[in-house]
């Protein structure tokens, strides 16, 4: 369920909220008020008989025995983070994004959201998010990206990126996407909202997910259409640095905001 450059994915907010409450440090309504902040309703089907509001889903989770919770975002062709084949994994990879909740030995629930907009423009839109629950087990130790490879692969990706982007001359095509990338060269800056995550997580976490969400907005603005600017060598080449960049946004963002309570 992708999102637009400047909107988290719902199972970041998730996995970010939901390991501050399971660690005591934010309490269940502001959980509930922090991952649907962008939506009207949001209810999880799969743990019982009835669906249930997200905060009766996420206490019958921690009764369960859960104690962590793990943001996986997954493509086609790049299976970040999940288990290994299973409903979860299909669901997760149809909706490039997932939450595990685990417990200490490995076992849990995956949960993946979808979402269904009702009403029109004229009538005014509700958003709700039906969360889906899965039987998981993730075997063995968190296998990353943590923050120290996602700030390397990051920080290399922009620069041979923008190498490629210069040697297509990108600034003749796209302006706006050259500009962009050299303000990221610049290492500029504009900060996270404050209440997209809790108080305890790192600083650099903070600072890499600031750099993930404007490279994300890189590619959007450079993924668009360009007609006829480029021949069929130019667009290859294109795509092929997009696509490399897309996969470390999505390193930078896992390793952001999963490093709750980690080191640094």
């Amino acid at each position: 369920m992708p999102t637009d450059a400047g909107t988290p994915p719902r199972s970041a907010l998730l996995a970010a909220w939901g390991n501050a409450w399971l660690a005591g440090d934010a309490g269940l309504p502001e959980l509930v008020q922090r991952v649907g902040a962008h939506d009207d309703a949001h209810t999880v089907t799969g743990l019982s008989a009835d669906d249930l509001p997200l905060e009766r889903a996420v206490a019958r989770l921690r009764a369960a025995g859960v104690a962590r919770m793990r943001l996986v975002l997954p493509v086609p062709g790049d299976a970040l983070g999940l288990p290994g084949p299973g409903a979860f994994t299909t669901a997760a990879l149809s909706a490039s994004e997932g939450v595990l909740a685990l417990r200490d030995d490995g076992t849990g629930t995956g949960l993946v959201p979808g979402l269904q907009s009702h009403g029109s423009p004229f009538d005014g839109t509700v958003t709700t998010v039906t969360w889906t629950a899965y039987d998981v087990v993730a075997a063995g130790p968190d296998p990353g990206p943590f923050l120290h490879e996602a700030e390397h692969d990051l920080r290399r990706g922009v620069v041979e990126c923008a190498c490629v982007l210069r040697d297509l001359d990108v600034a003749r095509w796209r302006p706006d996407v050259a500009g962009a990338l050299s303000d990221l060269r610049r290492q500029a800056r504009a900060g996270l909202d404050e209440d997209e995550l809790p108080g305890g997580y790192p600083q650099r976490a903070r600072a890499l997910l600031v750099q993930a969400r404007q490279l994300a907005g890189v590619l959007h603005l450079a993924g668009q259409d360009i007609g006829g600017a480029l021949d069929t060598r130019e667009a290859a080449g294109r795509e092929q640095a997009l696509r490399e960049l897309g996969r470390l946004v999505r390193r930078a963002r896992v390793a952001g905001y999963n490093a709750y309570g980690l080191p640094g």
